[in-house]
């Protein structure tokens, strides 16, 4: 058994901790390193000091874990129970942060934090990251270093797992798969607009088990138009929503300033992840965006993105061009085509590329038309993925279902 520490009474210990003292040991985390002094203050913002004296525990194992917690001043060592005692799993500085496993869920702490010093420390609930996380520029800087911060910890779990004889080696995987998950969770818009003219409904299936690989969007054009988009990570792997979210960051970006057509839009966005513009976070990402007029949309595409005008007497007309995703060809130049639609006319647009996707979507509405958009696009997308969140599946399917109403007055 190894005997625990003497605590140290650190006499240099500051009393009282300054926004600006807490600034300075913000910048020396590897999970906030290129975070502008605007992003630091955000973080302050959700943050709380707080001080552990030494000898004390910030944690215990077995305990469930809602905050992760930054060293600003003093020491913290990891511990694990053991038969005979406790193993030291490391010793954390000023500098380095701790229980970020905590960001995902409420699972049980995997090892005991205990205050080698007296030690001041920064607290970030689960709850506020998560809300931050929202957002368009902080979340995604943040993306690459906490994904390095998981994978560690994550691997980390998975050895002990190993040395206990734990027959689950996918720890690390499942690890950054609930990260997607939370983070596509943030994603994803909470309401569908309601614009004049059109009936809409869009959703992502997102079962227990999913990736996070898919979601829907929707934001203004700079000449009023609403546009809606759905897009789908090419590689499925623990990346996925991160890649999603950088080009979700990267189209709502350059959205906001004059384009000529969505084609232009498309084309500048896959030059951007092309060229790395969020480092480490680039990755060709599939999209189907169309934007709405009185009496007409504008539809690009980039992937296998499955995409039809359903019209009112059942005719389907394929939208469908596969062009290259998003970021796989740097020197493709996209173009986008006018849809004039009529009453009860409508768009699909379905995340699911495969050959036969068009037709299941064809058969879903044949004989019924659309009727709402809502009980439209439920029967799109079960027919698309039967999966759903208490089957288990783990199939990520996002659509979105736009119907022409009576035509504005």
């Amino acid at each position: 058994m190894d005997p625990t520490p003497t605590p140290v009474v650190s006499e240099s210990a500051p009393p009282v901790l300054t926004r600006e003292q807490i600034s300075v040991r913000l910048r020396e985390v590897a999970l906030f390193q290129g975070l502008s002094q605007d992003d630091l203050s955000e973080l302050l913002g959700i943050s709380e000091a707080v001080r552990v004296d030494a000898g004390e525990y910030v944690f215990e194992e077995g305990e469930r874990g809602d905050h992760f917690y930054v060293i600003v001043h003093g020491s913290i060592e990891l511990r694990k129970a053991t038969g005979s005692g406790f193993k030291k799993l490391a010793i954390m500085k000023a500098g380095q942060a701790f229980g970020e496993m905590a960001l995902l869920n409420q699972t049980p702490r995997s090892a005991s934090a205990y205050a080698l010093e007296d030690t001041y420390l920064l607290s970030v609930s689960r709850a506020a990251f998560a809300q931050m996380l929202g957002g368009d520029t902080l979340s995604v800087r943040l993306l690459k270093n906490l994904s390095k911060a998981l994978w560690a910890t994550s691997v980390r779990l998975a050895a002990q797992n190993q040395t206990r004889g734990s027959t689950d080696h996918d720890t690390g995987h499942e690890t950054l798969a609930e990260f997607n998950r939370l983070l596509r969770a943030r994603l994803l818009p909470r309401v569908t607009p309601r614009v004049s003219g059109y009936d809409i409904a869009a959703a992502t299936l997102a079962p227990r088990q999913g990736s996070g690989a898919t979601a829907w969007d929707w934001f203004v054009l700079t000449d009023g138009r609403p546009a809606f988009a759905v897009m789908k990570a090419v590689k499925n792997d623990i990346f996925a929503a991160q890649r999603l979210a950088a080009a979700r960051m990267l189209l709502r970006s350059l959205a906001a300033e004059p384009q000529p057509s969505l084609g232009s839009l498309l084309t500048k966005t896959s030059r951007g992840l092309r060229a790395g513009w969020i480092e480490g976070l680039s990755g060709p990402v599939m999209v189907g965006i169309v934007a709405l007029a009185d009496g007409a949309g504008e539809w690009a595409e980039a992937g296998a993105i499955t995409a039809l005008v359903v019209r009112r007497d059942g005719a389907a007309e394929d939208l469908s061009r596969h062009a290259p995703p998003l970021g796989e060809d740097g020197d493709r130049n996209y173009e986008s085509e006018i849809i004039v639609m009529a009453e009860d006319d409508c768009v699909v647009a379905l995340t699911d590329g495969h050959s036969d996707a068009a037709a299941s979507v064809t058969e879903a509405l044949e004989g019924r038309g659309i009727g709402n958009a809502r009980d439209g696009l439920s029967r799109v997308v079960g027919r698309a993925s039967p999966a759903d969140g208490s089957t288990g599946g783990s199939s990520d399917v996002s659509a979105s279902i736009i119907r022409r109403t009576a035509p504005s007055r």
